[in-house]
């Protein structure tokens, strides 16, 4: 029996409506799983990020060890005083080897400018030295990830007994030192775990584990950071702080200026000054010893 086509009509309508409206609904399925698994990620790398580098002001001593047995000096080490300011200035001076004794780095806002101790004006480091350099490991603990990168969350994977969250963090400022990182995260209690970090052709630069968590005057933290080059795999890096402690950083100048006067109460101050002493020639101010803090 042949249909009107007054009756076809409406079957051809519902039919119609079933075709654009059931894509259009898992489009926005989608789209909302989406944005529920972005909002994840992100919170996830925050949690870590408190951790990490969290935005607070601070002072730690960092001894840097970098073993190599192909090169001709085998190992070597040198030691550093930083001055933290919130997630994005610090204040690092040498200590060692003292022929270096302070020199100065600053890092504004994911900007690197270094002071010779002679130097005249500071000058203002590419990414290329950045990266070649040991100034790259002070990116480890004081890279703003948040405000840098976008996060995606990636899996869960166990690395070293722990199960952990699996970030893919992709660059989103032009300030960010690498194009991606893949960031391990403990699933228990939001530890930094195991980071890759990725160049401009994506190859894998160097990993970091996040080792010795204690508690501090900044709450648990990682007071040791095992660095192996992926370039160079014979090498390996060994950051260990120490002396950690909250201060009162709003007072200090994070500027090229800064930094020079930071550098010259160094000199003025010798070097076995700590960083109480520096500070005191900076404000005047002795700052108050902080409750928890790390040896």
């Amino acid at each position: 029996m042949h249909k009107s086509p007054s009756a076809i009509l409406p079957q051809a309508a519902r039919c119609l409506a079933v075709a654009v409206v059931v894509p259009v609904l898992l489009c926005a399925v989608h789209s909302n799983g989406l944005a529920a698994g972005a909002a994840k990620a992100r919170k996830i790398l925050a949690r870590a990020e408190q951790i990490r580098n969290p935005g607070l002001d601070y002072s730690v001593e960092l001894r840097l060890e970098v073993t190599d047995p192909t090169t001709h000096w085998k190992e070597r080490t040198a030691a550093y005083a930083m001055i933290a300011h919130g997630k994005d200035y610090s204040l690092i001076m040498m200590r060692e080897p003292r022929a270096f004794y302070s020199g100065t780095l600053l890092i504004d806002r994911g900007f690197y400018w270094l002071l010779l101790p002679r130097a005249q004006k500071a000058i203002q480091l590419a990414a290329r030295q950045v990266l070649r350099g040991d100034i790259a490991n002070g990116d480890l603990a004081r890279g703003n990830l948040v405000d840098h990168y976008d996060p995606r969350l990636d899996g869960e994977e166990i690395v070293r007994e722990e199960p952990c969250w699996r970030l893919e963090l992709t660059r989103a400022q032009d300030v960010a030192m690498y194009k991606r990182i893949r960031a391990w995260i403990t699933k228990k209690d939001s530890r930094p775990w195991k980071f890759e970090y990725y160049g401009e052709t994506d190859t894998l630069l160097k990993t970091a584990y996040y080792e010795d968590y204690r508690e501090t005057a900044l709450g648990v933290r990682a007071m040791r950071i095992v660095v192996q080059n992926n370039m160079r795999p014979d090498e390996k890096t060994v950051l260990t702080f120490s002396d950690l402690r909250r201060i009162d950083a709003s007072d200090l100048d994070f500027s090229r200026e800064g930094m020079a006067a930071f550098r010259d109460a160094a000199q003025k101050s010798g070097a076995q000054a700590t960083i109480e002493d520096l500070l005191m020639a900076l404000t005047g101010d002795k700052p108050e010893k902080s409750v928890g803090e790390s040896n």
